[in-house]
């Protein structure tokens, strides 16, 4: 493959039309914010169930597959200030109070996740290796967690796994494709959870330090389910929303800058 090929102007909505993509990317913010409101589980702190997680996680890894990672990032970081403002009358803010961090973990999931969908990225005519860059940050979030909670290092597995899914990216030359198989969105929507999981990790670590003990037995099984379901059914949505979007869609190698 050249490096043509391999390099991407990240984006999937193949149109000249800006409007066309602002249009997209109000509509999955629409959409996370309605998913606000509907609980998947609940947030767990130290003193125990304390707010609710919703299904908007499941929302974050798209914006970064459909809308590429700078724009994403963009339509990711309102999507967490609208989603805070429409659970304000309904649960107080939620999580997205009780860890503001967490208000930017749609847009760090659409950055990083739109980086893994090619090997290289073109930034001012310099290719960068998106997955290699994501893979460090998932490695800062593991230290930065590890330095404070290392008793209970396990919580972490799971972003080691995404760790070695993104090195996979990048030494295999594993490539999103929309004009192939569906099921290849799982190992991405994957990566986005959990990079969406890494702001409100953050956040449960150095503004509420929430002791290892309860991240280690409480959290941690729980986190496994809703990273898990957001995964699917994040794979799910995407499913349909390319679908609906077929028309728009072109193949990462011939979108436009």
């Amino acid at each position: 493959m050249s490096n043509a090929h391999e390099s991407q102007n990240m984006e999937l909505i193949g149109t000249s039309s800006e409007t066309k993509k602002i249009a997209v990317g109000v509509i999955l913010v629409a959409l996370y914010a309605v998913l606000a409101l509907i609980p998947m589980s609940g947030f767990i702190g130290a003193a125990g169930l304390s707010s609710i997680l919703s299904f908007a996680i499941c929302i974050a890894p798209l914006l970064g597959i459909i809308l590429g990672p700078w724009r994403g990032f963009g339509f990711g970081f309102i999507a967490g200030i609208v989603a805070t403002i429409v659970s304000l009358p309904f649960a107080g803010g939620g999580v997205y109070l009780i860890i503001p961090t967490t208000i930017l973990g749609p847009a760090i999931a659409a950055l990083f996740t739109g980086l893994t969908l090619k090997r290289t990225t073109m930034v001012s005519s310099i290719s960068i290796p998106g997955p290699i860059l994501t893979a460090c940050y998932l490695i800062v979030v593991i230290v930065l967690y590890e330095i404070v909670d290392y008793q209970a290092w396990w919580f972490m597995s799971p972003y080691m796994l995404a760790v070695v899914v993104t090195l996979f990216f990048q030494i295999k030359k594993f490539e999103f494709n929309p004009a192939k198989s569906y099921l290849q969105l799982i190992p991405f929507t994957f990566v986005g959870a959990i990079l969406d999981h890494s702001m409100m990790a953050m956040g449960s670590v150095y503004l509420l330090q929430i002791p290892a003990t309860v991240f280690g037995s409480v959290i941690f099984p729980a986190m496994l389910v809703e990273r898990t379901i957001a995964t699917l059914f994040g794979a799910l949505l995407g499913f349909v929303i390319l679908k609906v979007f077929s028309s728009e869609i072109t193949n990462l190698s011939n979108s436009e800058i």
